[in-house]
Parts: structure tokens; sequence; C-alpha cells
């Protein structure tokens, strides 16, 4: 996230739902009516190992502090979202509604549009800032660059490599940062870079094609793969497991324990703070 700008998540949670709890007129309502609604829709299925279930934790961990409660959507759900925006059901409609992932830039701007007394928080999304939407960016050039240092510092073929789960303006960052860590420690290194699938989310979910991505990778030399692809990543493990001498530096969540001995670090987002 941009330096010094932001309060861990759960903390943003609070602050956002402090004034719907505020409006609030205890002998108006009834307890449970009292009790904040939120809405969640994630970049993915819950189950990822990565950046969906860190979200997940963070929702946890809000709720461990405030109660309130909570509506999850995945892509698939997303469809029944309107609905419940526009329910006449006080005790059902959210006053607070938090994307994660940078494809709801436009879905938050076309319901704030439509829903003015409902406010968003929207994480790793940039730009797209209002008077009812919060957006918190996570710029992912520095710790990218880390790892394209580290990898570069590992590779033993000069050469490595970047699978990202589509193309997109925000996932280039991590590309040009991987990028130029890793000819900041080797000028002649040569960086490979791939997508899952270049123009849809599916890329993130596609652990087959990955696999096949970086098996291509490595059987060229490849030594090291730093991927931002999602719950994609278990392709390029499994891949890794399979060819020896070949390493991966995973994205979002620490994933270390998923293949121990293969995953050299992981450059951690932390959308559960």
């Amino acid at each position: 996230m941009n330096s010094g700008s932001w309060c861990i998540l759960p903390l943003i949670v609070l602050v956002l739902l402090l004034p719907v709890a505020g409006c609030i007129q205890p002998e108006q309502k009834t307890a449970q009516e009292s009790i904040p609604v939120i809405a969640i829709v994630y970049g993915s299925e819950k189950g990822d190992l990565s950046y969906t279930d860190a979200a997940y934790r963070g929702v946890l961990a809000a709720q461990k502090d405030y109660p309130f409660v909570i509506r999850e959507f995945t892509p698939r759900q997303l469809e029944e979202l309107p609905a419940l925006l526009n329910t006449t059901n006080n005790s059902e409609k959210p006053g607070l509604v938090i994307t994660v992932g940078f494809q709801y830039a436009d879905l938050n701007r076309q319901l704030a549009m439509l829903h003015p007394e409902v406010r968003f928080l929207a994480i790793d999304q940039a730009w797209i800032g209002s008077e009812t939407i919060q957006a918190y960016e996570i710029t992912s050039y520095g710790d990218s660059y880390l790892a394209g240092a580290l990898a570069a510092n590992a590779s033993k073929t000069g050469r490595v490599g970047i699978i990202m789960g589509m193309k997109t303006g925000l996932l280039e960052t991590f590309i040009h940062g991987y990028s130029d860590g890793a000819r900041s420690v080797n000028s002649s290194v040569v960086v490979d870079q791939a997508y899952v699938h270049r123009d849809s989310v599916e890329g993130f979910t596609d652990p087959e094609e990955a696999g096949r991505i970086a098996e291509g990778m490595y059987r060229n030399g490849t030594d090291v793969i730093f991927v931002g692809a999602g719950y994609s990543i278990m392709g390029v493990i499994d891949t890794a497991n399979r060819t020896p001498g070949r390493y991966v530096i995973a994205t979002d969540s620490d994933s270390s324990a998923l293949a121990p001995g293969i995953i050299l670090a992981s450059a951690v987002k932390r959308v559960d703070r």
C-alpha cells in the first residue's frame, strides 16, 4: 500500500462502519436491525491459498473487534449484489461494500452512483476515490523489485521468469519492478514473462495452464519464476517440484509451507490488513 497512508484492514472496516452504526436509533430498531451489515466481493473463489483467502482472514479479524453481519460474494455470485443493495429491508441492506481486486473499479463507480447512501471500500484499485468510495491502492513495484533481485541472485543460469494471471496496467507494475530488480543484480539477466490468460481473470484459477507455461520456461533454462496468478501458482509449484534446480517466488500470501525448499520467498500483499 502507499507508504504511511493506511491502517490495517480491520481498523479500516471499523472506521467505515462507525457512521453506519451511528445512524441507528436504538429505541427504533430491534437488536438484530442494529447490527451493521457489510458485503464483501472477493476476487476469486475462497480456497485460493492466496489473495482471496487473505481478504477473508481480514474480515474475520475485524469481526472479532466489532459485531457486524457479513454477506459474501464471489465472481459467480456478483449478479446478486445489486438486488441486495436495492432491498428496502434495512436489516439486510449493507451500509458498506468491500470489493477486493482491480477488476471491480468500474463496478464500484456504477454502484456508488446508484446508491449514494452506501459506502464502498475498494481494495487494490487506483484512482477511483470519491465522497463515498475509499480506494486503497496497493503498489507492488517495490516488493516485485526485491523479488527480482532475489531471483537474479539465486539464479545459476542467468535466466529468470515471471508469470502473471492476466495482462492489466496494475499487474504490469509487477513485471517492471521484477525486471528492474533482477537487472540491478545482473545487468545481462534474461527475464522471461508470460500470462496464464492474457485477457481473462480465469488466469488466476488455472493451475494446469500455469504449469504448462512454467514447464516451457524451466525447459528453456529459466530457474526461478515469480508468480502473481492466485491459485494458478499451484501448477507452477508442481512443475518446479518435478524439475530439479528450479524455484518459485510467490505473491500475496506467505506460501513457503506449500513447498519448502522450492519457494524461495513470498512478496506478501497483506490484503488481510
